[in-house]
Formats: C-alpha cells, sequence, structure tokens
C-alpha cells in the first residue's frame, strides 16, 4: 500500500508537523465558516435567550475494572521496548507503525485510511481478526486483511459487510512489562510508596477526568438546547464543504501521496460525504457555530486575553510545538489565522453562556 503503483513496499514514514497539533485545536470549529468565502449563502440566525439554562453536572461512577484498566494502560506505557529488525515477525502485545486503507463494496472505506499510525496488536471488537492478522507477519512487509465489519461497526450501512484492508507494516516493538507490584515501577510512577498509594491516586486522578467529562457533556448539552431555541437549519451544500474541508485535511494528502487519482480521491470524498453518522455530526458544529457567533454579536462578546494565553499554552507546552514554530504558522497562513481567531470567539462565547448556566446534580440512584 506504500503507493498506488506499488502496494507491496513500504513508504517512508512522514515527518511529524506542528501544523497538525494546530489543526487539531482549528477542529473546535467548522472549516467551512472559517473564511470569508463560504461556499452557500449562510442562513440568518437570531441569538436565543440564555434564561434558564441548566444541566446537570454527574460523573460516572469509578469501578474496579476502571482502576484495574488504568493500571493496565501505566504498566504498558513504563514498558522496555525493543525495536524488532525488518527480518523479524509481529507477535501480538507489540506495537506497530501502520499504514492502512480498507475497501468494502468495492469502494474505498471511509475513515480507513491512515498513515503512520502506532497501534497494539491486541484483538479489537470494532475490527475483529485485523490485530490477529498481523502475528507472524514479517516488519517491514505488506499484509491484505480480509475481514467481516461486526454487527456494531460505526458507519452503519457497512454493519456486516464484507472488507478488505490493505497494511504496511513499517515497524515495530517488542513490549517487556514491568512487574506492577515491583518497587521499581511503584517508585517511577511517582504516586506513592506502595500499590495501595498508587492505587488510591489512579482513583483520585479518574475522578478529576471523570467530572470534566462530566462538565464537557454538560456544555454540549447546553449548546443543544440553544440550537433547539434558535430552530437553525443549515444548507446541505454546507454539510457538504465541511465534510468536505475536514476530508482534505485528513485523507485527501495520504491519498495523493500514494498516487490515487481523480476519480479514486472523489470515491473516498463520498464516502465521508453519504455517511449519516458523520452528517449529522457536520450538521450540528455548524448550528452550534452559527448559534455562537450570532450571541457573540448580539451580546457584544470579544476573546479575553485569558483565553489567548490559554490556547497558545496548550499549542506550546510540553511535548508540543514550538512557540517560534506557532508564531511562523500564524504570520504566514491566513487560513489558520483565521480559524484561531473564530476558534478563540467561540471559546469566549462558550464561557459567557456557561456562566448563565445552572448546574445540578443527578439525583441519587433509588432516591
Amino acid at each position: 500500500m506504500a503507493n498506488k503503483k506499488d502496494r507491496s513496499g513500504s513508504s517512508t514514514s512522514a515527518a511529524f508537523s506542528g501544523d497538525v497539533q494546530i489543526n487539531g485545536i482549528l477542529n473546535k470549529i467548522p472549516a467551512a465558516l472559517a473564511l470569508d468565502n463560504a461556499p452557500v449563502m449562510l442562513p440568518e440566525v437570531e441569538a436565543p435567550s440564555l434564561e434558564g439554562l441548566t444541566a446537570e453536572l454527574t460523573p460516572r461512577p469509578l469501578t474496579q475494572d476502571d482502576l484495574l484498566d488504568r493500571l493496565t494502560e501505566l504498566v504498558r506505557e513504563h514498558a522496555q521496548r525493543r525495536e524488532r529488525a525488518q527480518t523479524e515477525t509481529v507477535a501480538l502485545g507489540d506495537e506497530v507503525l501502520l499504514d492502512t486503507l480498507g475497501y468494502a463494496k468495492g469502494r474505498i472505506l471511509p475513515f480507513s485510511i491512515r498513515e503512520n499510525r502506532w497501534a497494539l496488536v491486541n484483538p479489537d471488537p470494532l475490527l475483529p481478526g485485523f490485530f490477529e492478522a498481523l502475528v507472524g507477519r514479517q516488519v517491514g512487509l505488506s499484509v491484505d486483511i480480509a475481514l467481516t465489519l461486526p454487527p456494531d461497526y460505526p458507519v452503519e450501512s457497512l454493519r456486516g459487510a464484507s472488507a478488505r484492508f490493505l497494511v504496511d507494516v513499517k515497524a515495530a516493538r517488542e513490549l517487556s512489562l514491568p512487574d506492577a507490584e515491583s518497587p521499581a515501577f511503584i517508585a517511577s510512577m511517582g504516586k506513592g510508596a506502595t500499590l495501595v498509594d498508587v492505587m488510591r491516586q489512579l482513583g483520585e486522578d479518574l475522578a478529576n477526568e471523570r467530572t470534566d467529562e462530566a462538565t464537557r457533556e454538560a456544555r454540549e448539552h447546553v449548546l443543544d438546547v440553544l440550537v433547539e431555541r434558535t430552530q437553525v437549519e443549515v444548507p446541505e451544500a454546507l454539510v457538504d464543504e465541511e465534510i468536505r474541508r475536514r476530508w482534505a485535511e485528513a485523507e485527501r494528502p495520504i491519498l495523493q501521496r500514494k498516487d490515487f487519482g481523480p476519480d479514486e480521491l472523489q470515491q473516498a470524498l463520498e464516502a465521508w460525504q453519504q455517511d449519516s453518522l458523520t452528517r449529522a455530526d457536520a450538521a450540528r458544529r455548524l448550528k452550534i457555530a452559527l448559534v455562537l457567533a450570532a450571541i457573540a454579536r448580539r451580546d457584544q462578546i470579544q476573546p479575553q486575553r485569558e483565553t489567548l494565553e490559554s490556547i497558545e499554552g496548550f499549542l506550546t507546552g510540553p511535548a508540543r510545538i514550538p512557540r517560534e514554530q506557532l508564531q511562523r504558522v500564524l504570520e504566514n497562513d491566513p487560513d489558520v489565522q483565521e480559524r484561531l481567531s473564530n476558534v478563540l470567539m467561540q471559546l469566549a462565547v462558550i464561557d459567557h453562556v456557561m456562566s448563565k448556566v445552572k448546574l445540578t446534580a443527578a439525583p441519587a440512584r433509588g432516591a
């Protein structure tokens, strides 16, 4: 799958770009609304009332399995890794670097195009048999995997369909897992002197994550209520354009590097645009963006300096892009400038809206 002309070899690993991380946060706002040259006439939207907004803030309860799963993740993160040679074969439990491309019903499988993706070789319920087929395959070669998509596959129209994946196994790493009860592992966690201390700290970390998750869910509920209050209708052409821009960022560059032609590029785009869940998600994001823009105009909202600094800190913090690179991208790419400006505005409006919301806890079960 290295390229369309030669699918037997392994393509060269692309250098990681800071632009990818910038675009990650820019995905908070629809790409189709980020530029002045929107492809269709935007609907007129009247800002909804912010009176009487409520939302439940109830984190999901923690279970023993949640704690054990997190401990398993930490054990894997602290494993010793050995790069496998090109003459070695993949084993269960390895990490592998893959390029993937899927086909189903004679067409490119939407969202299956991945490049330079590290994955764990363990069974995956969403792709039964996929990772199992990599076991015993030689590193550096390509694999042709046939499987049946499961009944709960995310793309509803493809559930139960026969699929074929072309996979480049570009690299593999053997993992030697530490003993979770060993003093060396416990010390490396920095979460206490004993395994009990570690588990207690993991519980606190997970509880904080569940609180953050509940906060995000409450915010999403409020945004949906605002859309309902506005009854905004988004033209299908605008939904098509939003999906096209997302696809162009995610998949088109990979397919072009692999020498796919215009017909195949169009086929891959249409697979995205015809997926009902993708269309629903794009339409929702467009509606929310239009409603928030209307609120910003009515209430004269402007981004605060703290918001800009928090975004900049997120992008340039540890293990992220250098501040100089961020400045260079912002200076040289008007599209990125416009989209980042819209992200800042949207975050400011969301803060404004949430300041009006009454948060409540859900009643306890059995109450």
